[in-house]
């Protein structure tokens, strides 16, 4: 019966171990984010402050030089990346338009100008390559509407034109740090929307401009500034369960199921035989226990703990050394799985001496990568191996 509860353990430990493995095919860090499902969370928020030069496309101002049409502008923008390659956002901006008259440009008229608009914003390189957070470059056109209110003349509050808007742009990123990037800006914005009865569009005195005339039309912005990341940063893949390793488990408990029955129709005692007095030798040695990890991952699961804990009350009650040794699946790059297995095996002997007290001279520290696997699945070589030195 002693054999019968050994062996329904080992299959028990051996699926639960290989359950908090990840998908082996297809690695989700190697696939185009577009293709990779991501956890959602309550982070990933951002605020942009810009500022640059805006110019405006219209009647009159065509005839004077692009230099000449130039004024000051700022802007602060306030958004939420969904997924990696996905945000949304609301930019406030506003300055000084130049607004010409005449075929020659020759009459200036004041003006300054105030908008919001909602935009959705698409990242071109998350969504075509893979997902790394550390990324340094990022290409985001951007599409959106909004509303903007122009002032002319020197009264404000009586001369001025309002119009819905049509807004397009490209936003070029640089990672500067975890939470900072220096961001440099492309945008227009179409106001010929206006709505004649909706808005004011009242005859103008200042310019003798019935009907916007002198409004209607585009506007280009160039602007340079940074963003700053809010909340939570990143995001986490959701990998796919792998349902042809979940069968080949479930295949192995079952054939050792079909095992252990067979060994319990035996007989308890052979009388024929002689009795055979044992000879016990007490021999100090840890029998291998494996830390299995996640995917491209050197993070020691909560599951994962009560191995180490054996290992931590059997050298402290022997004084006994022993060999971490860490190991890591072929997919990837040598090196990086030489690294890898190297952080595997140092988080694990983090645990033991810190968590669990294990004198930290008792401990050796190898790592092997990808140049040995000690297992035939692919999968369970993304491991650490504890044994005795």
């Amino acid at each position: 019966m002693k054999v019968k509860y050994l062996m329904l353990s080992l299959a028990g430990a051996i699926a639960l171990n290989a359950s908090a493995q990840e998908n082996t095919v297809p690695a989700t860090g190697q696939l185009p984010a577009k293709n990779v499902a991501f956890a959602r969370n309550g982070g990933n928020y951002f605020v942009t402050l810009q500022g640059g030069v805006a110019a405006q496309f219209l009647n009159d101002n065509d005839n004077k030089d692009l230099l000449d049409r130039l004024g000051a502008i700022g802007s602060l923008s306030i958004g939420k990346y969904h997924n990696p390659f996905f945000a949304t956002r609301l930019q406030l901006n506003g300055g000084h338009a130049h607004t010409f008259l005449g075929n020659n440009g020759e009459q200036e008229i004041h003006s300054n100008f105030a908008a919001a608009h909602f935009d959705f914003m698409f990242d071109m390189v998350n969504y075509f390559s893979s997902y790394r957070e550390n990324r340094f470059f990022h290409f985001i056109p951007w599409v959106g509407v909004g509303y903007q209110h122009k002032f002319l003349g020197n009264e404000w509050s009586k001369n001025n034109v309002e119009s819905l808007t049509a807004n397009v742009g490209v936003m070029m990123g640089f990672r500067l740090g975890k939470r900072v990037d220096f961001v440099i800006e492309a945008q227009a914005a179409h106001s010929n929307l206006n709505l004649s009865r909706a808005f004011n569009h009242k005859p103008n005195p200042v310019i003798n401009d019935p009907a916007g005339r002198y409004y209607n039309g585009f506007q280009g912005m160039a602007t340079a500034g940074l963003n700053f990341r809010l909340g939570k940063v990143g995001f986490d893949a959701v990998e796919p369960m792998d349902y042809e390793l979940i069968n080949d488990l479930n295949g192995q408990i079952n054939r050792l199921r079909r095992e252990v029955e067979e060994l319990s129709k035996r007989p308890v005692s052979c009388p024929e035989c002689p009795d055979v007095t044992p000879v016990t030798v007490t021999e100090n040695k840890l029998t291998d226990k494996a830390v299995l990890f996640r995917f491209d991952s050197d993070v020691v699961d909560k599951d994962q703990l009560i191995n180490l804990y054996d290992v931590a009350q059997f050298v402290k009650e022997t004084k006994e050394p022993i060999t971490v040794v860490g190991y890591a699946d072929p997919t990837g790059a040598s090196q990086y799985n030489q690294n890898l297995s190297e952080r595997r095996a140092k988080a694990v002997v983090e645990v033991l001496t810190g968590k669990y007290g294990v004198p930290s001279e008792l401990i050796s520290v190898e790592w092997k990568g990808d140049s040995t696997q000690p297992f035939s699945k692919k999968a369970w070589n993304r491991v650490v191996i504890v044994r005795s030195k």
